[in-house]
C-alpha cells in the first residue's frame, strides 16, 4: 500500500532553459527524508524547499537571463513516457516563486511569479495540464526584477484532502539561480513579498477547501499575487 501512495507522489524532477534540459536533480536542492512524499504541516521550514535548508552548498547555481522562458519539469522517478508526474486524483494548483538569497533562510523575501488553478472552459486544474503536457510548466523569469543568486520555489498543491483542516499536500522545491540582465528595479507597485513558513494559514480558502463540493468553480489560489501583473488587453 505504501508503495503505491508514493507513486501517486511528485518531485521537481529537471528544468530547462528553452531548448536546453539539464539532467535530473542539477540546480535543484535535495530534499529531507523520502523525496516524493508531502509537506502537510506548512508551519514548518520545509514548506520553504522540502527541506529545512536555505542554501544548499552542494548544488550549484544555474546563470539564466532575466527575460527567458524558464521550465519546470514534475515526475515519479524518471523521465520516461510511462511515468506521470502525479497521479490523477491528486489534482490542484501549481504556483512558482522567487526570493532573492539571504544568510537566514528565513529573511528571504519570496514573490509569486507564476500561477494556475481552476479553469472552467476546459475542467482542469494545473496538474492535469501539466500532466498532459509530461510534468512540464513553463514561465518567463520576470525582467523588472535585480540581479542576483536566487531560490526558484516549485509548489503543486494536491486538494484531494483539503476538505479537512491540514489534509492539503503540499509539494514545494527550490531551484537555485544565478539571475543576471535584469532591469534591477521593480515595477511600481513592487511585488507582494511573503515568507516561507508564514504565508499560508490553515483556514485560507485555497487551502481549506472541498474540491468535490465546489468542483473548482470558486477556487481561490493561496498565497500573494502574481509579479509582475498581468497587463490588460
Amino acid at each position: 500500500m505504501a508503495g503505491h501512495l508514493v507513486q501517486a507522489h511528485t518531485q521537481l524532477y529537471n528544468v530547462a532553459v528553452g531548448t536546453t534540459t539539464y539532467k535530473h536533480g542539477e540546480y535543484i536542492q535535495p530534499v529531507v527524508g523520502p523525496r516524493l512524499s508531502p509537506v502537510a504541516n506548512f508551519t514548518t521550514d520545509e514548506i520553504r524547499c522540502r527541506n529545512t535548508n536555505g542554501v544548499s552548498p552542494k548544488t550549484p547555481y544555474l546563470s539564466v537571463k532575466a527575460g527567458v522562458e524558464f521550465s519546470v519539469v514534475w515526475r515519479h522517478h524518471n523521465d520516461s513516457a510511462e511515468d506521470n508526474m502525479v497521479s490523477p486524483s491528486h489534482r490542484g494548483p501549481c504556483m512558482i516563486y522567487l526570493g532573492k538569497v539571504e544568510t537566514n533562510p528565513d529573511d528571504i523575501k519570496w514573490f509569486k511569479i507564476y500561477e494556475l488553478g481552476f479553469n472552467k472552459d476546459t475542467n482542469k486544474w494545473c496538474s492535469d495540464v501539466a500532466r498532459d503536457n509530461h510534468g512540464k510548466v513553463n514561465v518567463v523569469i520576470p525582467k523588472d526584477i535585480e540581479d542576483g543568486k536566487y531560490l526558484l520555489r516549485t509548489d503543486l498543491l494536491a486538494l484531494h484532502k483539503a476538505n479537512v483542516v491540514w489534509g492539503a499536500q503540499f509539494y514545494p522545491n527550490c531551484v537555485q539561480l544565478d539571475i543576471t540582465g535584469s532591469s534591477n528595479k521593480f515595477l511600481d507597485p513592487p511585488p507582494e513579498f511573503v515568507s516561507f513558513p508564514g504565508a499560508y494559514k490553515s483556514d485560507d480558502p485555497g487551502i481549506f477547501y472541498d474540491r468535490r463540493k465546489d468542483k473548482g468553480l470558486n477556487y481561490v489560489i493561496p498565497g500573494p499575487k502574481v509579479y509582475p501583473p498581468t497587463k490588460p488587453t
